[in-house]
């Protein structure tokens, strides 16, 4: 990918979450910008641990999808991939990830669960963010 590709991707990425805090009424409000970057950060603490598990395991690079293919990890198996990661890298659990909230948003109470998937991820990373 080209750095203007990125670039281009990044600011369609923004703009359609700036579209989605205007519908409901944050447009321009001043949580607008804490929203866009906590959602913007957590997309790519997201990309970015699906990066270095590919590169600690290359059965995951292989993978035509590398969430279903850590799926079949056992607990302590993902532990393990996880003490491997490098030290500046989040870790995250099987529910953190982008796909989890994806297919959970239309439960009751999706607000929630995002807000606490932040939390946790947070609290789980502590020593490296803090």
């Amino acid at each position: 990918m080209h750095t203007q590709d990125f670039a281009k991707q990044t600011k369609e990425l923004i703009d359609k979450l700036k579209g989605v805090t205007n519908a409901y009424g944050l447009g321009n409000d001043g949580n607008e910008f804490k929203i866009i970057t906590q959602v913007f950060l957590y997309k790519f603490m997201n990309d970015k641990f699906g990066y270095e598990v590919k590169q600690i395991d290359p059965k995951l690079n292989k993978a035509n999808n590398w969430e279903v293919e850590i799926s079949k990890y056992s607990d302590r198996q993902y532990e393990m991939l996880l003490l491997k990661m490098p030290p500046d890298s989040a870790r995250l659990q099987r529910n953190h990830y982008l796909s989890y909230l994806f297919n959970n948003q239309d439960k009751d109470e999706f607000s929630k669960l995002f807000d606490d998937t932040l939390r946790e991820i947070a609290m789980l990373n502590n020593d490296i963010f803090p």
